[in-house]
């Protein structure tokens, strides 16, 4: 007898036990007509709901993002398919071009989303868009400039969205760097080689013999080159722009680009690529040449 109940206090213990362990508290719903803000935002990542960041890519890597959001970039995906901005950031229910792809990217109308962007305006737009469609849980959380919480990842305040770029760019890997926002891409071989012997489809010729040669530069010896050859800095930084660009030189060999590199890495060029020359070049952006061509100037 005495065994029977010893067992049965020891069950009833455990149970005990196990119903005092503390269960994980459950996320509670993000209910309309609560305020989620940047403040506020931390206390309710763990609750059902889409969290978008509306920024482009580069932003959330340069600037820095909240762990928990999903990226729908409003500049480089909505706008233009989804939405269209008629009345700069005021919405009208005439903005909404594609309603059902809203409807895919957010999910159903009775689920709530948190949106923020990089001040809180995007955010606002497409609030008002969701709104119209019917959404009823739409938060504009406001923009990353203003949070302050324990969940920001930073950014490197660098970063603009493009691939880094290896120490040597030839001819047989110049494609995957063409387009290159902000990069000047320069031919320096004559004018009338770019249509007998073909071009590089994205380049621009500034000729070395036709114009920098004598006019902003004069070799003194040769291919080698000097800081006395400068003879103009205004026409180098005038044709080449920006010091901290990146610059792209090409010619017939690379002799001439390989020089023209120098003279501009001697006046603060930093990002200078002497690719090599047209002779070596087999990729998809070559404009064919007319070997019977003659420049005539009239």
């Amino acid at each position: 007898m005495n065994k029977k109940i010893i067992a049965f206090a020891l069950a009833a213990a455990l149970l005990l036990s196990v119903s005092c362990v503390s269960q994980p508290a459950k996320a509670a719903g993000i209910d309309a007509g609560q305020g989620v803000t940047m403040a506020t935002i931390d206390s309710y990542l763990t609750a059902p709901a889409r969290f978008v960041d509306l920024r482009n890519y580069a932003d959330l890597l340069n600037g820095g993002y909240i762990a928990g959001f999903e990226v729908i970039p409003f500049f480089q995906y909505i706008e233009g398919r989804a939405l269209v901005r008629r009345n700069g950031w005021e919405f009208s229910a005439a903005d909404v071009v594609d309603a059902a792809m809203l409807e895919n990217l957010f999910g159903p109308k009775d689920g709530a989303v948190v949106l923020m962007c990089g001040s809180g305006t995007r955010a606002g737009y497409v609030k008002a868009a969701l709104d119209s469609l019917g959404y009823q849980k739409v938060f504009n959380a406001g923009g990353i400039k203003d949070y302050a919480g324990a969940r920001k990842i930073l950014g490197d305040s660098v970063y603009a969205g493009l691939a880094a770029l290896p120490k040597t760019v030839t001819m047989a890997t110049i494609d995957a760097y063409l387009d290159r926002p902000g990069a000047k891409y320069v031919d320096l071989r004559n004018v009338s080689d770019k249509y007998k012997a073909g071009y590089v489809d994205g380049f621009e010729t500034v000729s070395f013999f036709e114009y920098l040669d004598g006019n902003a530069l004069k070799r003194n010896t040769g291919w080698e080159f000097s800081a006395a050859d400068i003879v103009s800095k205004a026409i180098l930084q005038n044709v080449f722009g920006d010091k901290n660009r990146e610059v792209f030189l090409m010619c017939a060999s690379g002799t001439r680009a390989g020089y023209v590199k120098s003279a501009l890495e001697s006046i603060g060029y930093t990002k200078v690529y002497n690719v090599g020359g047209m002779k070596d070049y087999a990729g998809k952006r070559k404009v064919l040449g007319d070997e019977g061509f003659t420049l005539i100037l009239k």
